[in-house]
């Protein structure tokens, strides 16, 4: 009796290990049919955020290459290295990966089919909301047969939940979150963005959220007539004088002769994934220090 049931058992478990690794069909964020013979031993990514990714599911050594703009974890600058954009193909099926991960909006379509067309399986991910990054994490263990992604999404979405609980008491603080500037010209996020939905996460109002998309740049006057409280700049180093040598009219503006224009780590905030929730968390303090201080509830 013993062993009929622990042949039974091991029956079980053969099935579901062949079912996470066995042939596939799959439809990814862009409506593409994608097939899987099995879970692949090496993968490509072709964006520095996905590469982030596989490393947190499944490890840096399913990495057949990165891209030369990849440096995170710092154990891929030790791997193979390809030309993203443009995308050398022929370089990157050198490199012998069993899938290719793409990011809508930053990846070809064409690319991506084009590498398809070769044999070469390619998966895209859309990142528009902050709960894409922990089902993206998911969605890359049904593709590696791994584990680490569903760890790593429950410890992001958990980090996510401690910053709402934090802040939701304290009122919302108008914000204004630049990509950066360029002689003149304000680049930021559109309401339809997930960096967007992290200020808002974080407890602030992000003011180019009357901008519909991903993208936005308002106006130096746009902003002079709404001013913000809080300016949250991706970048590093004095970012309060980079923006007024570049904009200087927004001199003018409260926020900026107080002080109160801050760096955000620009990988933390630009790629979504697992970090992403160290950019919620420094702006939450920014924006709400009295809910982490000592003793706060």
């Amino acid at each position: 009796m013993l062993l009929r049931a622990f042949a039974t058992a091991l029956a079980l478990v053969l099935a579901a290990c062949g079912s996470e690794t066995g042939p596939r069909d799959l439809t990814d964020d862009l409506g593409r049919a994608v097939q899987l013979e099995t879970a692949p031993d090496k993968v490509v990514a072709l964006a520095p955020n996905l590469t982030e990714m596989v490393a947190a599911a499944a490890g840096v050594e399913r990495l057949a290459g990165v891209a030369i703009a990849d440096d995170f974890p710092p154990e891929v600058e030790a791997l193979s290295e390809f030309q993203s954009y443009p995308l050398d193909r022929e370089r990157l099926v050198s490199l012998g990966p069993g899938l290719v991960l793409g990011t809508v909006g930053v990846n070809s379509p064409q690319d991506l089919d084009a590498l398809a067309s070769l044999g070469l399986p390619a998966y895209a991910f859309a990142f528009q909301e902050v709960a894409d990054i922990p089902r993206a994490l998911r969605t890359l263990d049904t593709l590696l047969a791994s584990e680490g992604g569903h760890a790593a999404a429950a410890a992001f979405e958990a980090r996510v939940a401690a910053v709402r609980r934090a802040t939701a008491t304290f009122p919302t603080r108008s914000v204004l979150l630049l990509i950066g500037a360029d002689n003149g010209t304000l680049f930021a996020f559109g309401r339809d963005s997930y960096a967007s939905e992290v200020v808002r996460l974080a407890g602030g109002d992000n003011l180019t959220d009357r901008f519909p998309g991903d993208a936005a740049q308002p106006s130096v006057e746009q902003i002079l007539a709404s001013p913000p409280e809080v300016i949250l700049v991706a970048g590093s180093g004095d970012v309060r004088r980079q923006l007024v040598e570049s904009v200087p009219a927004l001199a003018a503006l409260t926020a900026v002769q107080e002080g109160r224009v801050y760096a955000v780590e620009p990988d933390h905030i630009l790629r979504p994934g697992p970090r992403t929730a160290d950019a919620l968390e420094a702006i939450a303090r920014l924006l709400h220090p009295e809910a982490f201080a000592a003793g706060a509830a």
